[in-house]
């Protein structure tokens, strides 16, 4: 019996050297690691562990991942598509969309604006001269991008695509 203790003990130990040697390298969602971990071999028990002490330790969060990956992506993303990734990599939607309200809240949907005008100009559309048609289309395609109707709409009535309020 004691050397199934050891055994399992030396098993936890090895997780953790693993998990410890991941997370040097790059952070991870709880989901990610225990994935990569169950992958490796290790026990779905001895993963559990390992996860539990990891995340009392700090070294794993799913919060700090979504914000660290929140930095990164504000800019090129739009709010919809950076949830959607958020909860595709095991971040929890509730962590996801809390997270992404409480950056919308502080920094507001201007780079969300930046962005649609951004793409506005590379299909070389001017809602200015546009039809209603027209328009109707570029707001689809906006939409199934995953902006939102507000950014969509100030985008659209900007004065124009070089307005100094929100330039490219």
């Amino acid at each position: 019996m004691a050397d199934t203790d050891r055994d399992q003990e030396q098993r936890r130990k090895e997780c953790l050297r693993k998990s410890g040697t991941l997370l040097s390298q790059r952070d991870y969602t709880c989901m990610r690691l225990r994935d990569k971990l169950l992958a490796g071999g290790f026990e779905e028990e001895i993963v559990e562990m390992t996860l539990k002490d990891l995340k009392e330790a700090h070294y794993l969060d799913d919060e700090r991942y979504a914000r660290n990956f929140i930095q990164a992506h504000w800019e090129d993303r739009s709010r919809t598509r950076i949830r959607m990734d958020l909860e595709n990599r095991g971040v929890p939607s509730d962590i996801a969309a809390r997270v992404i309200g409480e950056e919308n809240e502080e920094r507001g949907n201007r780079a969300e604006i930046r962005q649609v005008l951004k793409l506005m100009q590379k299909r070389n559309f001017d809602p200015q001269s546009a039809s209603w048609e027209e328009k109707g289309k570029m707001k689809g395609y906006l939409y199934r991008k995953g902006y939102s109707a507000s950014s969509v709409r100030a985008a659209m009535n900007s004065d124009s695509l070089d307005s100094e309020e929100f330039s490219v």
